[in-house]
């Protein structure tokens, strides 16, 4: 087996381990969460926005009227909103989370440490021990940093997508419709 191989392998199933983890009615009171919401607006630093900004665009694919936290058209978040932000371990998260409680929206959070100070704000903590620190509570990876965490919350999001696709009987064609139109395709894919 070739490194490569090795690497892959070892990638995978550190996901499979944090993912597997993860409570499952946790993921059914973030569903809930995110079906009865008026917005939902998404939050993350860094690489974790990567999966931020692509559970924004499937929310709002499957008709959930969803935003980033800071872009140019995010509107008010108040009572009936939803925040959602993914690893909620600095400062700065510390403070998007205190000022939309104070505006009265729900907070949920997607983060491997639950028990610090953002956890005391959120009306749900989604523990995904994905690795960001290498302590005890989080599933250890031999990736640099939080690239554990960064990857298994992408495809978290994307599961929850999945599972919301079903449970709100949300068809495909229906999504597509809503996709952007002005990428310029070539010609119709499958």
């Amino acid at each position: 087996m070739s490194r490569y191989q090795e690497l892959v392998n070892a990638v995978i199933e550190e996901n499979k381990q944090t993912l597997l983890q993860v409570d499952e009615q946790q993921i059914e009171q973030l569903i809930a969460e995110i079906r009865q919401a008026k917005t939902i607006q998404l939050y993350a630093m860094g690489r974790m926005q990567l999966s931020v900004r692509g559970f924004a665009m499937r929310l709002k694919h499957m008709g959930f009227d969803s935003y980033v936290v800071y872009d140019t058209t995010t509107p008010y978040l108040g009572k009936g909103d939803l925040l959602i932000v993914h690893c909620a371990v600095t400062n700065v998260e510390l403070n998007i989370i205190k000022l939309a409680k104070e505006a009265g929206a729900r907070i949920v959070l997607l983060t491997a440490h639950p028990e610090n100070e953002h956890g005391q704000y959120a009306d749900l903590a989604v523990r995904v021990r994905g690795q960001i620190f290498g302590g005890d509570q989080e599933v250890a990876s031999i990736q640099p940093m939080s690239t554990l965490l960064e990857q298994a919350l992408f495809l978290f999001t994307d599961i929850v997508t999945m599972m919301l696709i079903e449970q709100c009987d949300i068809k495909m064609d229906a999504m597509k419709a809503s996709h952007t139109n002005l990428e310029g395709l070539p010609h119709k894919f499958a």
